[in-house]
């Protein structure tokens, strides 16, 4: 069976297994998170596909936040100055996504939306003064 590194040819990318930006060395032009997001007490938790994947996998705690703080924090030392961060998030999150971003101090936020037209990955930059 082939993975899907393979199939997608990604097999000249470093791949690297931690915690978050914990084996990061450099500076990125961008960095691009899907985290768990779900809050813990999502009712979709129990319906559906969600039931039978591993809680960690998607809800990081009580409002599903808890991993974007992480990631948006550890990210600061590890952007170029101009460099992106995005974050897929739940459709009701990007108001409280871009509070935690503005609260780091990243400039030119934004919200995209996904092809149901909702409010679905945020992003922002850092520059020298974040």
């Amino acid at each position: 069976m082939r993975s899907n590194r393979h199939i997608i040819r990604t097999e000249h990318l470093p791949f690297r297994q931690h915690s978050w930006l914990e084996p990061l060395q450099g500076r990125f032009r961008v960095i691009v998170a899907n985290p768990p997001y779900v809050a813990a007490a999502d009712p979709h938790l129990a319906a559906g596909d969600c039931r039978f994947e591993p809680s960690a996998a998607l809800t990081p705690g009580p409002d599903g936040l808890a991993a974007i703080r992480r990631i948006a924090q550890d990210a600061l030392p590890c952007l170029e100055p101009g460099g992106l961060l995005a974050f897929e998030h739940g459709y009701d999150q990007a108001t409280a996504v871009r509070a935690v971003l503005e609260e780091l101090g990243y400039e030119e936020i934004e919200t995209r939306h996904d092809l149901e037209g909702r409010d679905r990955v945020t992003c922002g930059r850092k520059f020298e003064n974040s």
